[in-house]
């Protein structure tokens, strides 16, 4: 069972070995994070992975960091005869630090990349991170990894790649969904439905002109909590009507869900048992 995207220590080693010759960098160490790039194929897919371990009480951030964090940034431009796609996050978790919390990641973590090769190539990743415990740390990351035309011994990295990639958010499903959001005026109105749930938390993504608060579980129910989240929007830019992403937690499960914000008031008046 993971932890805060704890991984074991023991099976991911912390030295590059000969089998990881052709699929990892060497451990780059800057105190309080180590970190390094490593390629492998999961399920015929090739993905890089950057793989981190931070010091203990020590974390980053998701790509939304929420409201005290640092948005990371990835760039693979300078790569030769390849193309990386979109970040692949594992999901989040929320730390409260008192003035807003954030959304991140502590311990040993990793983000992957999709990765579209031709040939031999060479693959370079440049990024910007925060790096925080009471101060941050900005992290600039310039890692270079050669890649032959195909690749063997990648037992480790693949293992690394699939246990990010296991880690990410999934769709919305019969054990963890919203079933329906809507907006009262004041707050943001969430029924989190499933199966056993214990205490979900809902990370919300806003728009660029929104501000949301800190969520509180206002009823619940093993089959359906009703969580409420302080909202705001321009006036030109109203919640009613607009899709928002959240993300919801409830213990080792987590999905991301983009849901269409309903006018609270026209909606029937259920109970969050019965939702």
């Amino acid at each position: 069972m993971w932890k805060r995207l704890v991984f074991s220590i023991a099976l991911l080693g912390f030295g590059v070995s000969g089998a990881l010759a052709d699929t990892a960098s060497p451990w780059v160490d800057k105190k309080p994070v180590r970190y390094r790039l490593l390629v492998a194929e999961v399920q015929g897919q090739a993905y890089a992975a950057l793989q981190m371990q931070l010091k203990p009480g020590w974390h980053t951030y998701w790509r939304y960091p929420g409201a005290s964090g640092i948005a990371p940034d990835f760039n693979f431009t300078e790569s030769q005869n390849l193309h990386a796609g979109a970040a692949i996050f594992p999901a989040p978790f929320f730390f409260d630090d008192g003035v807003g919390g954030f959304y991140g990641y502590e311990g040993e973590t990793g983000i992957v990349f999709p990765l579209s090769q031709k040939g031999a190539a060479t693959l370079k990743l440049q990024a910007f991170m925060g790096v925080c415990r009471e101060v941050c740390i900005p992290l600039d990351i310039e890692l270079t990894l050669a890649l032959p035309e195909t690749r063997a011994n990648q037992g480790e990295a693949q293992k690394v790649v699939a246990d990010i990639l296991a880690a990410q958010a999934k769709a919305p499903h019969a054990q963890l969904k919203i079933a329906r959001a809507s907006f009262d005026g004041v707050s943001l109105q969430l029924v989190v439905v499933g199966e056993d749930l214990q205490s979900p938390y809902v990370m919300s993504v806003p728009g660029p002109h929104d501000i949301l608060g800190s969520p509180r579980t206002a009823a619940r129910h093993p089959a359906a909590h009703l969580i409420e989240t302080p909202a705001w929007s321009k006036l030109d830019h109203p919640l009613i009507g607009r899709k928002l992403t959240f993300l919801v937690r409830d213990g080792a499960k987590a999905i991301e869900q983009e849901v269409e914000i309903k006018d609270h008031r026209l909606l029937p008046r259920v109970h969050p048992n019965t939702d």
